[in-house]
């Protein structure tokens, strides 16, 4: 008897030489299945691949592909709302009235002075239909503050009020309604609702502003989904591991594979952080065609590239360098050791007991969020600090109050939102766990995450139940 082909370890009888098993053949568990087709199958019929398998495989995957593309940006569309408003509340700056940090009547003058050159400059540019609308928006608004603010019977009228070397009035706090820029929300503390409520009704604002970035986001999600899984192969057959396809909760030894997991995504993260930047303040920027400093994300980059130092400044920038890193390297850490804690350490199975592992994943996504979310906020923040100031330029106009001191780094960061942060409170109001401490401040949208992972839970539960078999 001539040795079984090598080629094919789980051939059980020769096969002639230079021949396989056909790609449809799957051999049993038992050794029944070879002993019923031995004897037909001892010269296996050849297969013969048809010429236009190939074209109509790759006729799918592009129907897949745009399908996939198409379902992504619906998605993105769908939940930008609730994601600009998220955003605002985590960058927004909302300290306590006997903490808080003020600009200086330097930086002040050197702001009102570039405000009223923006003003010139624009109106210059501005046809004369555009700037009748202009008046028709900030006139009345400017119309009914003055009458409401020029009554000489009104105690406030007579106090002095600080001004800068431009007479300009300096802006003592965010919660100051007479020196609040037009184009600027009111604090939002009541969550990310009143936050879609306010942009509706801002000025130049409205429903548009609702899907800022929502373009880049879903390029952002695209380009990620294809360059992680290719780069992880890369790095996989590199190192000789197994397969990616592989789920790690299925392999015995899961450090090198979760080390190429987290490395991927940490490399691409990283590549692709320009696209979260750029995301970051085209919603955070006044959408008002006078203070609007990026008209896209094409002249976001344009201008970041020109005004901040070029590439270096885009990718080693020490104020978002360090945020990007630590956010893309903890964030697909916890997503992907989720399956092992549940299977290994509290040795729960999906399939044995599908509502104890949905609650256990509820409670490890809700920890995930814990750690990720301050992190998150920590570097929306220091995306939207510039640090350049291009003479002749706009400056940078966000549409909620941001702190007017930049932080210098991630512990500074967590540091002042803790000391100086967690809402409006009145004097010698005893302080809170949330409002006192801070931690309202690195926590905005904590809510809205845990209600879509209850959500999530729910559905899984319910799917869970109906696919059980009555006994």
């Amino acid at each position: 008897m001539p040795p079984a082909d090598q080629s094919h370890p789980f051939a059980t009888f020769p096969v002639s030489p230079g021949k396989g098993l056909r790609p449809y053949y799957t051999p049993g568990l038992t050794t029944d299945n070879y002993t019923t087709f031995a004897g037909q199958m001892a010269t296996p019929v050849p297969y013969y691949a048809n010429e236009h398998d190939d074209l109509i495989d790759s006729r799918a995957a592009a129907r897949e592909l745009v399908n996939y593309t198409v379902l992504k940006f619906i998605t993105t569309a769908m939940s930008c709302p609730f994601e600009v408003s998220k955003t605002l509340l985590q960058v927004q700056y909302m300290p306590h009235e006997d903490v808080e940090v003020v600009a200086t009547r330097r930086a002040s003058s050197s702001s009102s002075s570039d405000e009223h050159d923006q003003h010139q400059e624009y109106n210059e540019e501005l046809s004369d239909e555009e700037r009748e609308e202009e008046d028709d928006i900030y006139g009345t608004a400017n119309a009914t503050l003055n009458t409401a603010t020029l009554n000489h019977e009104d105690p406030e009228f007579r106090q002095p009020m600080d001004v800068d070397a431009s007479g300009y009035v300096i802006r003592k706090s965010v919660y100051d309604d007479a020196t609040r820029p037009s184009y600027q929300l009111k604090p939002l503390d009541k969550g990310v609702w009143q936050g879609i409520g306010r942009l509706m009704k801002q000025p130049h604002e409205g429903w548009r502003a609702l899907f800022k970035g929502q373009y880049t986001n879903w390029l952002f999600e695209i380009a990620h989904l294809f360059f992680q899984p290719t780069l992880e192969g890369v790095l996989n057959d590199l190192f000789d591991l197994y397969d990616d396809t592989i789920p790690l909760v299925h392999l015995d030894r899961v450090g090198p594979n979760l080390a190429t997991l987290v490395g991927s995504n940490l490399i691409v993260g990283f590549l692709l952080s320009p696209l979260e930047l750029i995301r970051t303040r085209l919603v955070v920027q006044s959408a008002s065609p006078l203070y609007r400093k990026y008209k896209g994300p094409l002249h976001a980059l344009k201008t970041i590239l020109a005004e901040e130092g070029g590439l270096r400044g885009l990718y080693l920038s020490s104020h978002h360098l360090i945020p990007t890193v630590l956010y893309h390297t903890i964030t697909p850490l916890l997503q992907n050791t989720t399956p092992l804690i549940i299977d290994r350490l509290f040795k729960i199975s999906a399939n044995d007991s599908p509502f104890l592992y949905s609650l256990a994943e509820l409670g490890l996504n809700t920890l995930e969020i814990i750690i990720t979310l301050p992190l998150d906020t920590i570097r929306k923040r220091m995306q939207c600090q510039i640090r350049s100031r291009v003479p002749g330029k706009k400056r940078f106009a966000p549409v909620v109050a941001l702190r007017p001191v930049p932080y210098t780094g991630v512990v500074d960061a967590c540091y002042r939102i803790v000391k100086e942060e967690g809402g409006r409170r009145k004097k010698g109001k005893k302080r809170s766990m949330m409002t006192g401490m801070g931690l309202r401040g690195l926590y905005q949208g904590f809510g809205m995450q845990c209600s879509s992972n209850v959500i999530l839970f729910v559905l899984h539960a319910i799917n869970g139940v109906e696919g059980k078999e009555p006994i």
